[in-house]
């Protein structure tokens, strides 16, 4: 039996989390999701987790100056955390800088049902 995948979201939008929170519940038994409004919640909490995922806004405001910044820090404490840019409007310098600083892929926000399956899906196979 495989294990559930874990995953961590850090989402400040309250619609953007509610769609996230709808998507676990059509992933019975095979996602474990901890979605947080921002980073003084979620930081903590991602260190005892140890996600196998984070979903990390790349234009994040608050404590953080942004995500690639935050990433920076992340990778160091959860170096076996694989980490999914995630921004509004998919830029291809947002593309590009996002892969440069160490995200393993950058998408459009927020994801579609079908794609969130897809993508956990290519990501648990890496």
């Amino acid at each position: 039996m495989k294990k559930k995948l874990v995953i961590g979201v850090f989402e400040n939008d309250s619609i953007n989390r509610f769609i996230y929170k709808r998507m676990v519940k059509l992933q019975p038994g095979k996602v474990e999701a901890h979605i947080f409004e921002n980073h003084e919640e979620g930081i903590e909490k991602v260190h005892e987790l140890k996600p196998d995922v984070l979903f990390v806004d790349l234009h994040m405001h608050g404590e953080y100056l942004g995500g690639i910044e935050w990433l920076r820090a992340m990778k160091l404490v959860l170096p076996h955390t694989r980490f999914v840019a995630m921004t509004t409007l998919v830029q291809k310098n947002d593309q590009e800088s996002a892969i440069k600083a160490g995200f393993t892929m950058c998408v459009e926000k927020p994801l579609p049902f079908y794609d969130m399956e897809k993508l956990l899906k290519q990501i648990s196979n890496n």
